[in-house]
C-alpha cells in the first residue's frame, strides 16, 4: 500500500480587476498571484475500493462534492486507471475565503497521482484537464510563486522573483460565495477606475512595498453590499496596529496586508486581538512544491 503526503498553499491576488462577462458564463479577468505558506495537507493511501475523499473541516465539501474527488475522476478519464485511493484532507486554508484553498488541493492531488503512479499524463494536458476543474486551478500547478493571471484565469505569465513577501491575513467570521460575488459584479457594473496592472506589476518586481500598497486593487470591495462591515473592522483593526493599507483577497472575505521583513509583521501580529470566529495569520510567500520544501 503506498501513501503519500503532499502539501497545497493558498494565494492572495495582490491585484484584481473583472473586465466582463463572456459568452461561456466566465469572466475575464487580470490578476497577480501570490502562494503563501498556509498550506492544507492531503494524506493519499492507496487502499479500499473505489476514490474515497474525507475532509476534517465540517464547513468544507465532502466526498463527491469535493473538487479533488472530481479531479481525480477527471485523471481517471483521461488515463483509464482505476486506482484504489483514500485521500484525507487536513484543512488549515479557510474555506471560502477568497485564498483558493480548494484550487489548490485539486492541483496538489493531480500532480501527486500523475507522478507517483506514473500516469504519464503530458504537463500540458494536465494543465487542459486542470483548467476544466475550476479556473484557479491551473496557476496552483505552475511551479511559480508569482504571476499574472488573464482571461478566466487559464492565461498564465509566471514572475520571475527570488525575493518573497510577509503578510498578515485575516479571515472574519463569515464566508462569502465566489458565484454570488460575481453576481454582483454583473449588476454592479465593471471598473473604469485609475488603477493600472502595470503600476502594481512594476511595485511588485521592485519589491518595493509602499508603492505595491498604493497600487493595490480588488474590484469586488466594490461589490460587498452589506457584508462590508465584517471587511470594515477588519481593516479598521489593521489600521489601529498600525497598518497603512490592506486588501480584500479573491472575492473575499478575507483582508491582509504586506511587510518588507518577517520582523515588522511579527510585531504587528502579536499586537493584534484574537476574536470569535476570525482567524488571524502571519505568513509569507511559499517558494516550495506539493511535497512542503519552503526554501528560504
Amino acid at each position: 500500500m503506498r501513501k503519500i503526503r503532499v502539501f497545497a498553499p493558498a494565494k492572495l491576488n495582490l491585484y484584481l480587476d473583472v473586465l466582463g462577462k463572456r459568452p461561456d458564463g466566465f469572466h475575464d479577468i487580470e490578476t497577480i498571484f501570490e502562494k503563501i505558506d498556509l498550506r492544507d495537507e492531503i494524506i493519499i493511501k492507496e487502499k479500499g475500493r473505489g476514490v474515497k475523499v474525507n475532509v476534517d473541516a465540517a464547513d468544507c465539501s465532502q466526498g463527491e462534492e469535493n473538487i479533488v474527488y472530481k479531479a481525480v475522476h477527471a485523471i481517471f478519464k483521461e488515463t483509464g486507471a482505476g486506482l484504489n485511493l483514500d485521500i484525507e484532507i487536513k484543512k488549515r486554508i479557510p474555506v471560502s475565503a477568497g485564498l483558493g484553498g480548494g484550487s489548490s488541493d485539486a492541483a496538489s492531488t493531480l500532480k501527486a497521482i500523475n507522478t507517483i503512479f506514473k500516469l504519464r499524463i503530458p504537463d500540458k494536458r494536465l494543465f487542459s484537464i486542470a483548467c476544466d476543474i475550476g479556473k484557479d486551478v491551473p496557476f496552483f500547478m505552475m511551479d511559480a510563486s508569482f504571476a499574472i493571471a488573464r482571461g478566466a484565469g487559464e492565461r498564465l505569465k509566471k514572475i520571475n522573483l527570488d525575493k518573497r513577501l510577509f503578510h498578515i491575513l485575516i479571515k472574519p467570521p463569515i464566508s462569502l460565495s465566489t458565484g454570488m460575488m460575481y453576481e454582483r459584479i454583473d449588476r454592479c457594473g465593471f471598473s473604469i477606475g485609475a488603477h493600472s496592472l502595470k503600476a502594481a506589476l512594476w511595485a511588485l518586481k521592485k519589491m518595493d512595498v509602499k508603492a505595491l500598497e498604493k497600487n493595490y486593487y480588488n474590484i469586488f470591495e466594490d461589490a460587498l453590499a452589506g457584508n462590508s462591515v465584517h471587511i470594515d473592522r477588519i481593516k479598521t483593526l489593521l489600521a489601529c496596529s498600525g497598518v497603512r493599507h490592506s486588501l480584500l483577497s479573491g472575492s473575499g472575505p478575507s483582508v491582509f496586508c504586506t511587510f518588507e521583513n518577517k520582523e515588522d509583521a511579527e510585531n504587528v501580529f502579536k499586537g493584534i486581538p484574537k476574536r470569535k470566529g476570525m482567524g488571524v495569520f502571519c505568513v509569507k510567500t511559499y517558494r516550495g512544491g506539493i511535497y512542503g520544501n519552503n526554501r528560504g
